[in-house]
């Protein structure tokens, strides 16, 4: 018998990653999009497509990108910058300057002797890059706390500023002469929120701290603009601010624009095509984008009460259904979850014929009838939109878990908070009532966000917690938590630390009122909350790390769980896992049990594992 099969890539696109319009000295003009492991140059009046992949194989997601005065394109990926002429489609430059785990490239400038400055996440690190020399300088680090350098500009004398957050917005002021930095935020103004800074296309550069997030809608009358010169902040009134040479928002970010009759509305490598509109009037224009790829990531998998499995990719959100009994694939892209874009949705639970979605970015909770066809807009009452947005909590922004409650109305989520925050949410939802509670963090366990979920033989809920801060905050506590939520109050009752962990990815509830669960380091543990006490505990690393909802159960009431390098049966009884096989791919997100499968992501590919009948 056949144990693993493979269903094919559900998502066979790429997410744009930033693009930027470059211009020769001749007044050519190339169009250059960024995506993961691969830069497309579009010449907009051929409108030939030329994919090139990053050099040294390459295969990272870029952030931000840069078009130089010269025409030159930059871009960093991993700890890799690139310097790439698009008019030959060749490098120019590629190095590794990053650290381990440094995300080169989130911000760059050009100076008026053509030097490219580039910053680097999470150690707010500034770079240099010499043209002529094709050399790179490292320039230190920006501030010693903040994670973003999410903006960067260069003034006519040759200061370099930065816009960083996202735990305390600042505004930084670097001399490269004798590295000498000011910060330009008082003390008491520097909360959470983000810096920005912009050269504009006479070479002024304008800021402002009032961002209180990674980023906000473009409302430039509310803001506190600076003009930013010599090192100082000179207030300006916002109809003075002329535009930035960046327009756009998030990955769909476009540097400069093309000089001609038409002008850049939207790059979408995911919908595969460069939209323009015409300078005067109203037409419109699609250059198709071709390329190759492997298929966006997925993320993971539920099944639904009709039995088919369903699952979005992330970067881009494209929201998918495997049909179980045709064995098919059935694509429906991002369009039908609404604010989805480069997102995904994280973690499921099935309520009778309906399958709720909690999504990232957003916190937002998406309801589906299984019954009814998949639709992406809303047409006449009978005709509504499936799924549909019905609750968002930005204190849920990354969702980790969400729980079904035996109540048959509710449905809970947990996750991490947004962009410079500690301690996420907990969503209660009743999908009959439509009634929305949210729990924060100080309600529930104290800057710490709940990622798994289980319901006790009681109905009580317990809850299990990550100290981290993936928004760039710095997290205020050492090990993880295990809570009860008690069902009837809403309030926590018991709060426990029964191993040593930084999070505890996976939780479940057995009869005898124990809870099974797994730490990110993949140590198995079991502890009784009534007695207090630690029942059993294993070390699963051998078997590979956590993966996203690594447990699911079959209609028997049947555990399997997953981490990267094997799949496993929990035995609540015996207080164990039992191995039950190596998978020929690495897992990287689970489960769903449907028609005797474990239906789990390998990458972009959709695989499942025959269990036993």
């Amino acid at each position: 018998m056949q144990q693993y099969t493979e269903h094919g890539v559900p998502a066979p696109v790429v997410e744009s990653r930033t693009a930027a319009v470059c211009r020769s000295r001749n007044g050519d003009e190339r169009v250059v999009i960024l995506a993961k492991g691969f830069l497309l140059v579009v010449d907009p009046a051929t409108e030939r497509c030329t994919q090139v992949p990053f050099p040294n194989g390459n295969t990272e997601y870029p952030y931000m990108c840069f078009a130089s005065s010269e025409g030159m394109f930059y871009a960093g990926a991993g700890t890799q910058f690139m310097a790439f002429d698009p008019f030959d489609c060749s490098f120019l430059h590629a190095e590794d300057v990053g650290m381990e785990g440094e995300l080169v490239g989130f911000s760059y400038a050009e100076s008026a002797e053509g030097t490219i400055y580039f910053a680097a996440y999470p150690h707010c690190r500034l770079f240099g890059y010499v043209p002529s020399e094709r050399r790179v300088i490292p320039l230190g680090q920006l501030d010693a706390e903040e994670k973003y350098p999410s903006h960067l500009a260069v003034d006519e004398a040759g200061w370099v500023y930065a816009g960083i957050g996202t735990e305390r917005r600042g505004l930084i002021a670097f001399r490269p002469s004798d590295g000498r930095t000011v910060q330009l935020v008082p003390t008491e103004e520097r909360t959470r929120g983000m810096g920005v800074v912009y050269a504009a296309a006479d070479g002024s550069v304008y800021g402002h701290w009032a961002f209180a997030d990674l980023r906000e809608a473009e409302t430039p009358e509310r803001y506190r603009w600076m003009r930013l010169r010599g090192g100082q902040a000179t207030p300006v009134h916002w109809r003075d601010v002329p535009p930035s040479l960046y327009s756009g928002a998030a990955f769909y970010r476009l540097h400069r624009q093309l000089s001609g009759a038409w002008k850049i509305e939207k790059h979408d490598l995911a919908e595969r095509e460069l939209r323009l509109r015409a300078m005067e009037g109203s037409s419109t224009r699609m250059i198709p984008l071709l390329y190759e790829c492997g298929g966006a990531q997925l993320s993971p998998l539920s099944t639904g009460a009709d039995g088919h499995v369903y699952g979005t990719s992330n970067h881009p959100l494209h929201f998918f259904r495997y049909e179980t009994g045709e064995q098919r694939l059935r694509s429906f892209g991002g369009q039908v979850i609404e604010f989805g874009g480069g997102g995904n949705l994280c973690a499921y639970a099935s309520v009778g014929p309906m399958l709720a979605g909690a999504a990232y970015p957003g916190g937002h909770l998406h309801l589906m009838d299984t019954r009814l066809p998949v639709r992406a807009e809303a047409g006449d009452p009978n005709q509504a939109r499936n799924p549909r947005l019905v609750a968002s909590h930005p204190e849920v922004h990354r969702p980790r878990c969400a729980l079904a409650h035996s109540d048959g109305e509710h449905v809970l989520y947990g996750g991490y908070p947004g962009y410079g925050a500690v301690g996420g949410g907990l969503c209660l939802y009743n999908i009959t009532t439509g009634e929305d509670m949210l729990l924060t963090h100080d309600q529930v366990v104290p800057f710490q966000s709940t990622i798994s979920l289980a319901e006790g033989q009681s109905g009580h809920i317990f809850g299990a917690t990550s100290i981290e801060t993936p928004g760039g905050a710095a997290p205020k506590e050492t090990r993880a938590k295990l809570y009860r939520l008690h069902w009837d109050s809403r309030t926590v009752n018991g709060v426990w630390s029964p191993v040593e962990a930084r999070e505890i990815v996976w939780i479940y509830a057995d009869r005898k009122g124990r809870i099974h669960g797994m730490t990110e380091a993949s140590r198995y543990f079991v502890f009784d909350p009534g007695e207090e006490r630690l029942c059993a505990e294993a070390d699963l690393s051998e078997w590979g790390s956590p993966v996203r909802v690594g447990l699911a159960a079959d209609p028997n009431g049947t555990i399997y769980g997953a981490l990267s390098g094997a799949i496993f049966r929990l035995d609540p009884d015996l207080s164990m896992v039992v191995k039950l096989t190596e998978p020929p791919v690495a897992i990287t997100a689970g489960l769903a049990v449907a028609r005797d499968k474990l239906f789990f992501a390998s990458g972009s590919r959709l695989w499942s594992y025959q269990l036993e009948e």
